[in-house]
């Protein structure tokens, strides 16, 4: 028995009192009206509606299911209509996760183009390197970088992949010497990542295969651009991704070393929980972060 469906046709009989009326008005047969009624009667086991000479009309116990029926069915059509407006644009409270370094210089510089073109939706941006659990923490998106996912039950979008830079000060190369091998990374200062899996080992692929060196250093940290800085300021080597640097290496504050030899690259994917449909808000957030992506320098298109 669908007790909607049995409350929609009563009501609609004891609104226009009949049943041949209320199958019109509700484009169904009568017979399929009367049926409904009879299951919600039963259901209830009270007497909802009475016949009389001229029309159909409520009972006593009908008037009183009457007035609470109209608020349910009121209440759950309105429900509906928010739903659907939802899901025709984007529009409600957004709640994106995104890695500190990567939230600051790619997330949120297009936080206004994605409002403007968007404005009936709400950011909240939460930035942490972490990997968040995204039904726990209430997160709508998440992007997340590194090689793959872990967690294949999310619902994940490719949206490009970058590259990792060895850079260092010009100050720090003339007192210290320019790397030209990755073993010749042992005895300098390299500033460690502590968030990375193996953060005192550098892996590279050069002209001789890869090479694995474990580094030496005295500064550590869980955020890209505090090392860049500390870079900047020449305490050291720094093993960055190159949206981190990319401005420093233009001007030339920073100079990338071991050119010949490359670090592993990233992925980037935009991770959302699992679900059915995916929300416009999220659809569009996706789409205008990897347009953003594909236009800035130093990123590639995902492959697909």
């Amino acid at each position: 028995m669908n007790v909607v469906e049995c409350m929609r046709a009563f009501r609609a009989v004891a609104e226009v009192g009949s049943f041949a009326a209320a199958g019109r008005s509700l484009r169904i047969s009568t017979a399929w009206v009367s049926a409904r009624v009879a299951q919600l009667e039963a259901h209830l086991g009270a007497q909802l509606l009475v016949r009389t000479t001229r029309r159909v009309a409520p009972t006593d116990a009908g008037r009183v299911y009457l007035e609470r029926c109209v608020k349910v069915l009121d209440d759950l059509e309105a429900a509906e209509r928010t739903v659907a407006e939802l899901q025709s644009s984007p529009r409600g409270r957004l709640r994106v996760s995104a890695p500190m370094s990567f939230g600051i210089l790619r997330v949120a510089p297009l936080l206004a183009t994605f409002r403007a073109a968007y404005p009936e939706v709400e950011v909240d941006v939460v930035f942490d390197d972490r990997v968040t659990d995204l039904v726990e923490g209430g997160i709508d998106v998440a992007v997340r970088i590194g090689a793959s996912l872990r967690d294949s039950s999310l619902v994940a979008k490719a949206l490009g992949t970058g590259e990792r830079f060895v850079c260092a000060s010009p100050s720090y190369l003339r007192a210290r010497g320019t790397p030209r091998h990755p073993r010749d990374l042992v005895g300098h200062d390299c500033l460690h990542y502590v968030l990375h899996a193996t953060p005192g080992r550098w892996s590279f692929v050069g002209p001789d295969g890869t090479t694995t060196v474990d580094v030496e250093g005295r500064v550590r940290a869980n955020n890209s651009i505090a090392l860049a800085a500390a870079a900047l300021a020449g305490a050291g080597i720094v093993l960055v991704p190159d949206f981190v640097v990319e401005r420093d290496l233009a001007t030339g504050a920073l100079q990338r070393v071991l050119s010949a030899y490359r670090p592993s690259a990233y992925r980037i994917f935009a991770v959302s929980p699992p679900a059915r449909f995916v929300s416009p808000k999220v659809r569009a957030f996706v789409d205008c972060l990897s347009k953003a992506l594909r236009e800035s320098r130093g990123l590639s298109k995902a492959k697909t």
